[in-house]
């Protein structure tokens, strides 16, 4: 591969990365959507599509909840493809090698976060010093401090590399390059035992069982037992309420208009609104592990604040938002909304205290990112995900629009209305939240379609199966077939188990255990013509 070619490589892949924390959060920089623009550039649009296509999925269940930095699937998705490009147009080499990139990208992801660090300590004393708009650059110098660690990193893997897998690939013995394609369609087990972690298993392993059935025994695809199993949901919310007595809501609309009585007099229009709005795609720009995306909010809310506020004022809210913060991206603008409808509000000169204001965000951010992993997470991009998965693995181009599309638009309405309603209802969001619990109500629902669709994954696309034939009295048995007679699939069935107990007891160290126990299986398999 020539420098420029390398360079422009790098370039793209780091304007991608760019987006999974310093602007938007909208999904692009995924293997499935990213894998296929960087096989576009290196002319083997298909190789990037099945890369691409595998790597989501083998990352189905990784995501980084709170403050936990997992493999990075997103530069796992783009250098797989890259090396299995260069090698020979080898999906099985990048596939093979795509754990081991995420795990490094770990570090360059932690090295981001401490850089980060650096731009928040320097808008703290810009700040005390009376410049307000510190913390607009220091929140770009961010973005720029991440894009460059990820265009190097990515410039390194390319140029240097590519030549080096290739060579490394064609001097291995036969059973070791068989024994890596074996690896390879075990490794999505890891991404489903990761989801089953990640969801409420243990409680509702009925709705697995039941995606089961549906995929193993009946055959299903993945889009139809996601919309059975949304199906599944609506009727068991309907059978709910009609259970449940009805509510007199006389009382709350009369509480709500009385609270809402000092919000007639305003300050803020929509057009600070739709501002707010935009700026809220940066919100994780500055990520670190001391206020994670304090200067992010601060950054968000600053056209309402500096509107807002005057002099010492506006000092003493600037510094108050850059407290910690650390919610979901997508379900952020809720409390974006209702935090700057409490700023208006004390300005306006209603009894409301600066620690009010905080202790309402401090409550409603954990909650709300309960509700983004568990269904912006778990449910709108592993659906989506999965079906423009099986999509991408046939050489099918439209995938990535398949999986981009659905999640920009839930995307843009989420944050968009977030804003507003948070905005126009202020607390009183907080109170119909509490009285109606709905986020517990949607965390349940989305664990529910994302158990079944999980099983649906498992069975299309773990791919293991035994060798082995058996011959008695003249009669050959395939031990495979013997296997599946007594439950379909049964060993990539096992795989994921076996992985979800070895993630559950050792949380820490698990993800790399199951890696370094897949490459064993499929090499040892593959030499003893096993799998």
């Amino acid at each position: 591969m020539s420098l420029v070619q390398a360079l422009l490589i790098a370039i793209v892949m780091g304007l991608l990365l760019t987006e999974n924390l310093g602007y938007g959060h909208i999904q692009i920089s995924r293997p499935v959507f990213a894998g296929p623009i960087i096989g576009l550039l290196m002319g083997d649009l298909r190789t990037g599509l099945i890369v691409g296509g595998t790597v989501e999925l083998m990352f189905m269940g990784v995501f980084p909840v709170g403050g936990s930095v997992p493999p990075n699937a997103q530069f796992a998705g783009m250098m797989s493809t890259v090396l299995a490009i260069a090698s020979g147009s080898k999906p099985e080499v990048g596939i093979a090698l795509a754990y081991p990139i995420g795990v490094f990208a770990q570090f360059v992801l932690l090295l981001d976060y401490n850089l980060n660090l650096v731009f928040i300590h320097g808008a703290d004393r810009k700040i005390k010093e009376g410049n307000i708009d510190s913390v607009n650059s220091h929140l770009y110098m961010c973005i720029l401090g991440i894009f460059l660690t990820w265009t190097f990193s990515a410039f390194l893997g390319t140029y240097f590399g590519a030549t080096w897998v290739e060579s490394l690939y064609n001097a291995l013995p036969e059973f070791i390059r068989r024994g890596l394609s074996v690896a390879g369609g075990i490794m999505p087990a890891m991404g489903m035992a990761m989801l089953l972690k990640m969801m409420d298993f243990k409680k509702l392993w009925c709705f697995f069982a039941i995606g089961y059935v549906l995929s193993a025994y009946l055959g299903l695809s993945i889009l139809a037992i996601a919309i059975l199993s949304i199906a599944v949901v609506v009727a068991i919310n309907i059978l709910g309420k009609n259970n449940e007595e009805t509510v007199e809501e006389t009382v709350e609309e009369e509480a709500l208009e009385k609270q809402q009585a000092p919000q007639q007099t305003t300050i803020l229009t929509k057009k600070d609104l739709n501002r707010i709005n935009r700026r809220s795609y940066l919100l994780s720009a500055c990520l670190n592990y001391e206020r994670y995306q304090g200067l992010g909010y601060c950054y968000t809310i600053l056209p309402a604040l500096k509107k807002l506020y005057k002099g010492d004022d506006l000092k003493e809210a600037v510094a108050r938002n850059t407290e910690f913060y650390n919610s979901h991206l997508w379900a952020n603008n809720l409390v974006v909304g209702v935090s700057i409808a409490l700023e208006e509000q004390r300005a306006l000169g209603q009894p409301i205290s600066g620690q009010v204001i905080s202790a309402t965000k401090a409550g409603l951010m954990g909650p709300l990112a309960g509700l983004g992993d568990s269904f912006f997470k778990g449910v709108v991009v592993t659906i989506t995900g999965a079906f423009a998965a099986s999509l991408a693995i046939d050489g099918n181009p439209i995938a990535p629009f398949v999986f981009i599309i659905p999640n920009l638009i839930i995307c843009i309405l989420t944050k968009y209305y977030g804003t507003m309603y948070g905005y126009k209802f202020g607390t009183n969001v907080i109170m119909k939240l509490k009285q109606t619990n709905v986020i517990q109500k949607l965390i349940d629902a989305s664990t529910i379609v994302g158990l079944m669709v999980a099983a649906g994954l498992v069975t299309n696309y773990v791919k293991m199966s035994l060798t082995t034939v058996l011959n008695f009295g003249g009669k050959e048995i395939i031990l495979d077939d013997l296997v599946n007679s007594l439950l379909p699939k049964l060993l990539p069935y096992a795989m994921v188990f076996l992985y979800y107990y070895i993630i559950k007891k050792w949380p820490k160290k698990g993800l790399y255990i199951t890696l370094i126990l897949t490459f064993a299986i499929g090499i040892l398999g593959a030499f003893f013509n096993i799998l």
